[in-house]
């Protein structure tokens, strides 16, 4: 199980390439020369999520390539059937998976990225902080029966590293993954909730080691607009806040004297957050450093478990919030969905966002990515069932979702395939995180929906959700696609470019449809649009749509990766 790379010891370092990257490179050229000496088909599949026989292009079958189009087609052969000769190579598949290029990272908790060592070495030079021995916590209120932050070969720092990540943690009827996954974010909270900045550093550090060009993470919560909620509510005189209330609430906050730190704790967390971010980088210096052009963008996140009007103002203050502050770009509801609080308000709280998305449509540019199906018939609290709750469909259907996070109770939804169907022809993107489900749910291998949505188009792309937590990364994300769900490299591939296509990044696409540029970027007949220069018509375009750039970094490194095979 070396492969799945869930249990670092420490976290990943750097993706320099190692001395393991001759082997697989000779290894898919191996693959490919004798495809050369004239087989049909290779072993990498067709790109539809089977990982069945797919045959390899014409230039690739006679040992031909003329034009760059042709070169292109051949280098991806050569790169499919190299990872396929891999899946059962551990090591050099991680290896693999960190050169490969892996679009971005949609779904992720700041909070829960960030390693424990991390953490630990963080808290340790900033100062301040001790450990609660009795709870494993960390605390700014020391004294007593506190005691320092340990060192690495101290017993305790094994103990802390064990309580606030997933690292050599067994299942046991006393603690399930989910109750320790959960109960990790407390533990390490005094300083998650105080250092965005320096958090965001890291990720983004983390990120371009393994070739991650954009992310998206939940970055803050808003206990200012919560308070402005309930305080706005109870003058309005309080009780059960109905559908019909919400116009009038909606009102009252805006309209109250303190909306605008409401709002501003938002905006603010977003601009403090990346510029120390940027100075811990040293991005504005000679030399960047690792992490400075990895593009960012936020979602503010709300807990589902807050009472309605705390949760309310908070959704305002980030459609409004995001009105004044373009790298906010997405909202998000956390916490376990399958908890009894989260079960009661879901309906609750999908009318508030449908109501919101009405009132905002054409004003504000904020976008939904809501947890959805992140539910087991075995994890549902009594009194539900998994087939009558539809989370999925009424995260896309009432309110509006653009994305849906995790997904894993599609099959169980009542009529998968109309559910189905929608997704496909909305373009609603599943943000897959194998390694959470893993831990969390207990879903994995042949009882994960990946191959359901991608047999039936839906848009899928991986994501980490907490990789700190979790001790995985993107990249183990993908190793954990290709060995323990079969995925080609093909399939991989389109995930990569489906997680900038569908993100929240602003702007037009790069491709007009599948396989087909814009007109001001088309190439000439035979080019691909990296070996065409952009023309002045397309550096336009370009610059003005972000996500086009974006997408013409990813196919830049995608060539570059796969002429090394």
């Amino acid at each position: 199980m070396g492969y799945l790379r869930a249990m670092y010891r420490t976290p990943p370092t750097k993706g320099v390439r190692s001395a393991a990257f001759p082997s697989w490179r000779s290894a898919g050229a191996v693959v490919l020369l004798a495809c050369l000496a004239g087989c049909a088909g290779d072993d990498s599949g067709g790109g539809d999520g089977t990982g069945g026989t797919g045959g390899t292009a014409d230039s690739a079958t006679d040992g031909s390539c003329v034009t760059p189009v042709e070169c292109a087609e051949v280098a991806e052969a050569a790169a499919a059937s190299a990872m396929t000769s891999l899946v059962q190579s551990p090591d050099e598949l991680h290896n693999f998976m960190v050169q490969m290029p892996l679009g971005g990272d949609l779904h992720h908790h700041l909070s829960g990225s960030v390693y424990a060592e991390t953490f630990l070495a963080l808290a340790t030079e900033l100062g301040g902080f001790c450990i609660d021995p009795d709870q494993l916590s960390l605390s700014s209120s020391c004294g007593g029966d506190t005691v320092p932050i340990p060192s690495s070969d101290e017993a305790l720092y094994d103990e802390l590293i064990r309580a606030w990540s997933m690292y050599e943690f067994v299942p046991s009827p006393e603690e399930s993954g989910a109750d320790h996954f959960f109960s990790t974010f407390g533990k390490f909270g005094a300083i998650s909730g105080t250092q965005h900045g320096r958090m965001l550093a890291d990720v983004r550090r983390r990120a371009a080691s393994e070739n991650v060009l954009y992310i998206e993470p939940m970055l803050t919560a808003n206990s200012t607009a919560r308070n402005l909620g309930e305080d706005e509510w109870d003058a309005l005189g309080g009780g059960a806040l109905e559908e019909s209330d919400y116009a009038g609430l909606h009102s009252a906050l805006l309209a109250s004297s303190g909306f605008g730190a409401a709002r501003t704790r938002l905006t603010g967390d977003v601009t403090d957050s990346e510029m120390t971010a940027n100075v811990e980088l040293e991005c504005d210096s000679a030399e960047p450093g690792q992490g400075c052009d990895v593009v960012t963008r936020y979602q503010a996140y709300i807990s589902r478990s807050g009472s309605d009007p705390g949760v309310f103002a908070q959704m305002v203050a980030a459609y409004e919030a995001a009105m004044v502050e373009p790298r906010l770009v997405g909202l998000n509801l956390v916490g376990p969905e399958d908890g009894n609080d989260a079960m009661a308000n879901y309906d609750r709280l999908m009318a508030m966002l449908a109501y919101l998305n009405d009132y905002y449509d054409g004003m504000s540019p904020l976008r939904l990515s809501l947890h959805a199906g992140e539910i087991t018939a075995a994890s549902i609290p009594g009194g539900y069932q998994l087939d009558e709750t539809q989370h999925i469909r009424k995260a896309v259907q009432t309110a509006g979702a653009q994305r849906v996070g995790h997904g894993i109770d599609v099959m169980f939804e009542g009529d998968p395939e109309a559910l189905f169907d929608t997704l496909a022809n909305t373009g609603v993107l599943v943000e897959i995180c194998l390694a959470s489900n893993d831990i969390i749910l207990g879903v994995k291998g042949a009882g994960h929906p990946v191959h359901d949505y991608l047999e039936r188009g839906v848009p899928v792309a991986l994501a980490t959700d907490d990789q700190g937590v979790a001790r995985s990364s993107l990249a183990a994300e993908y190793v954990r696609a290709a060995a323990d769900q079969q995925l080609d490299y093909r399939t991989l591939k389109a995930m990569a470019r489906a997680s900038i296509e569908y993100s929240f990044l602003p702007g037009e696409s790069l491709w007009a449809s599948e396989g087909a540029l814009v007109a001001p970027c088309m190439p000439a007949e035979g080019d691909t649009p990296v070996t065409q220069p952009p023309t002045a018509e397309c550096q336009a375009f370009l610059s003005g749509n972000p996500r086009a750039e974006v997408q013409l970094e990813l196919e830049r490194r995608l060539e570059e990766f796969e002429a090394e095979f």
